[in-house]
């Protein structure tokens, strides 16, 4: 047993030692992005209606450094200034796939080709679900007011913060007072300080995680489960992904592990992209935000969507 844990605390160690530089560069990065209010320009620009709208949504949630849940504030935001849904639902769909912290750590930790599959799999995703989201909207399926969603105003008259609406319907959203700083220098480093906080806990716990998947579990039963290349094996990967409470971060290191381990890299891409956006906190958030077919259509195309890369790879190596 002793030899097993320090099997575990070498692979740990060797596992932050081998992405650290990346993870600091990462946090800078969302510092900048944040520093400069980048995501924020772009995101005033989802508001445009039409087939546009929804190119504009994936733009932004592929530089958009936010979770399935830490994306939640802005969609309410949208949603009350009322943006149309298709784009919307794009937003929410592609920024839990992609940014630009994830994409550097996914290059460190799996390699260049799982970072350009990261980035073909958000525009896939993005694209295909939104386009189809347009298409349900146009024919009447998600036709007519979605939103149960209901402004809130303060005593004063004015309109509440997105963490108040979500306060006032039940929902549960982050959120964080940002206190501007005189140098943006600062703010920059302020800022980038609350991504290493929130992210570094994230990662640490998936690293452990893989380092106990690669000393503990049989390589059987990966192989049994998502082993083979098969069809199943992505069924089986997008299931697993339903309920994994994993963003795009930490589920880096777990993959590795479960690819060292033997696991189809079809049914991996699956998890990389199945896995963060269908967190089940973001879909009970979703439930109160919109009306149930709503939620049941976004499932269904991201998981779908996501099936279909992870067969389309297998088609094609």
């Amino acid at each position: 047993m002793s030899d097993q844990l320090f099997q575990v605390l070498q692979l740990v160690w060797e596992e932050v030692a081998r992405m650290g530089w990346f993870f600091l560069l990462s946090v800078v990065l969302v510092g900048v992005i944040k520093g400069y209010r980048l995501d924020l320009h772009i995101r005033d620009s989802v508001k445009r209606s039409g087939v546009l709208g929804i190119f504009i949504a994936v733009a932004v949630g592929m530089v958009s450094p936010l979770c399935a849940c830490g994306i939640l504030p802005v969609v309410v935001s949208l949603a009350l200034a009322g943006t149309p849904l298709a784009p919307l639902l794009t937003l929410l769909v592609t920024s839990p796939i992609m940014g630009p912290d994830a994409l550097l750590l996914t290059y460190r930790g799996l390699g260049p080709d799982w970072a350009l599959y990261k980035v073909v799999a958000a525009l896939v995703v993005g694209l295909g679900s939104g386009l189809s989201f347009h298409l349900l909207v146009k024919y009447g399926w998600l036709g007519g007011d979605q939103v149960l969603l209901r402004p809130v105003f303060r005593r004063d008259g004015s309109p509440s913060s997105a963490f108040e609406v979500g306060q006032a319907h039940g929902i549960a959203l982050k959120t964080m007072q940002i206190v501007p700083r005189e140098s943006r220098l600062r703010f920059i480093f302020d800022r980038s300080l609350d991504a290493a906080l929130f992210i570094g806990k994230y990662l640490l716990l998936a690293i452990v995680l893989e380092a106990l998947m690669r000393v503990f579990i049989p390589v059987n039963w990966i192989l049994f489960l998502v082993g083979p290349q098969s069809l199943v094996s992505v069924l089986l990967a997008a299931i697993v992904g339903l309920p994994l409470p994993t963003s795009q971060i930490p589920v880096i290191p777990i993959l590795v592990g479960l690819l060292d381990r033997g696991m189809d890299p079809g049914a991996a891409l699956t998890l990389l992209v199945a896995g963060p956006v269908t967190s089940i906190p973001a879909i009970l958030a979703l439930l109160a935000m919109f009306r149930r077919r709503v939620v049941v259509s976004f499932l269904l195309l991201s998981l779908g969507f996501s099936i279909l890369l992870g067969w389309g790879y297998q088609l094609l190596s």
